[in-house]
């Protein structure tokens, strides 16, 4: 019995030296003013930031109306228009009389909260295609961005379908990212999995997968859920020691992901190693070509714009050749010229930037991505990288509006 009484008294002891450790451990947290994060709830806005929404078709978009300043990486004041677009002004539907109208589709790297409007290239190329000789005394420009952070080329299409028509534009330019836009079309590569994918049905048809409205916020992004978010909502709610380990676990999931992320990245510039990469390439050629298609039957004119790697135009040959030696790389510039082949292929307009970039930036030994309060010369591009990419982009929309204007032979 004296056993018994011993093993009582000491597991008293220690629960009971547990739960002062607890109790000592709340108070001096509060007190120190630390905090963490509450638990995930049963319904959550999946949107990246305060300017976007969930959204029921395509995972998340912009808040028509939204504004305030961003200086996440880079900064800017943004403003969202009352039709959801990051634009300063409003754009009625109805194409105004004798204009020639430009819907951009894109990603973050289109979007551009990380600079001002007037920095952006799809505000630079509205004044730069404006003086092409086809156009200047003739036609009004007017260029419209319908970039969304985060978007794949599902989301891209979808968008075209839901919204670009509306407007009526002349020319779609869909904005490629090389870093991610393959990774992003993969419900097996794709970390955030709140958002349409495109699958082949039975009869080897692209169809958007919508399966993801049904995700509770739990499964939508494992890399963005905690182990603490697992416990009762009224423990993790109640008690600041599981919200800063909730934070502390956050904390360390980003770094592995940044990590994880540099690997899955580097699978960008080599051919498909295996089945899940393969059908990721498939998908996303497949998914352009269905869109230059559809832009086609419109009667408008489409043009692919691949928008490169930080990496690929790196003003440091040694950085780039280092990088490359690590993950085996062969030809840096991969992506874009298989889809360089694929606008061969298929019979439309494909201008990639990395290499002209690459040029640039060894010249002058610049930087065309990064900002001052992020990471130097990578994320998403500077005033630099947005006015090179104007004129680029100009360039050759330009040299097509001359060509349409002359006599069929």
């Amino acid at each position: 019995m004296s056993k018994f009484k011993n093993l009582v008294v000491n597991l008293s002891l220690t629960l009971g030296g547990l739960f002062m450790g607890v109790i000592i451990g709340e108070i001096g947290l509060r007190v120190a003013s630390i905090e963490g994060y509450q638990k995930i709830g049963d319904f959550v806005d999946s949107a990246p930031t305060s300017f976007h929404t969930a959204h029921p078709d395509l995972g998340w978009k912009l808040k028509p109306g939204a504004s305030g300043e961003w200086k996440g990486e880079g900064a800017s004041f943004v403003r969202v228009n009352s039709n959801g677009l990051r634009d300063d002004r409003e754009h009625t539907k109805a194409k105004p009389p004798n204009t020639l109208r430009v819907a951009v589709l894109g990603d973050s790297f289109t979007e551009a909260i990380h600079v001002p409007v007037e920095q952006t290239f799809w505000s630079k190329l509205e004044r730069k295609l404006g003086n092409c000789a086809a156009v200047k005394g003739r036609k009004n420009v007017e260029v419209l961005n319908l970039g969304v952070q985060g978007y794949g080329t599902g989301q891209q299409l979808m968008m075209l379908r839901k919204k670009v028509w509306d407007y009526n534009p002349d020319i779609v330019v869909l904005a490629f990212f090389t870093g991610n836009d393959v990774i992003n079309n993969s419900p097996k590569l794709e970390y955030d999995l709140y958002r349409p994918f495109f699958v082949y049905n039975a009869s080897g048809k692209l169809v958007p997968d919508m399966s993801f409205r049904k995700l509770a916020p739990l499964d939508r992004n494992q890399r963005a859920v905690s182990f603490v978010d697992r416990l009762p909502s009224w423990l993790v709610n109640n008690s600041r020691i599981l919200q800063v380990a909730k934070k502390a676990d956050l904390d360390l999931k980003k770094r592995q992901i940044s990590k994880d992320f540099t690997v899955l990245r580097a699978n960008n510039f080599n051919p498909p190693k295996d089945a899940v990469w393969d059908n990721a390439w498939r998908v996303t050629e497949d998914l352009i070509v269905t869109m230059r298609n559809e832009v086609v039957q419109k009667n408008a004119d489409f043009l692919l714009v691949v928008v490169g790697d930080p990496i690929q135009v790196n003003r440091d040959p040694q950085r780039r050749n280092k990088f490359m030696q690590e993950n085996k790389i062969q030809d840096l510039f991969y992506p874009d010229k298989r889809l360089e082949k694929l606008g061969n292929r298929e019979g439309f307009r494909v201008l990639t930037l990395a290499e002209q970039f690459k040029g640039y930036t060894e010249k002058f030994q610049v930087c065309v991505h990064g900002f001052d309060n992020s990471v130097p010369c990578g994320g998403h591009w500077n005033e630099i990288g947005h006015r090179l990419a104007s004129i680029k982009i100009s360039q050759n929309l330009c040299q097509q509006l001359k060509q349409s204007q002359l006599p069929k032979r």
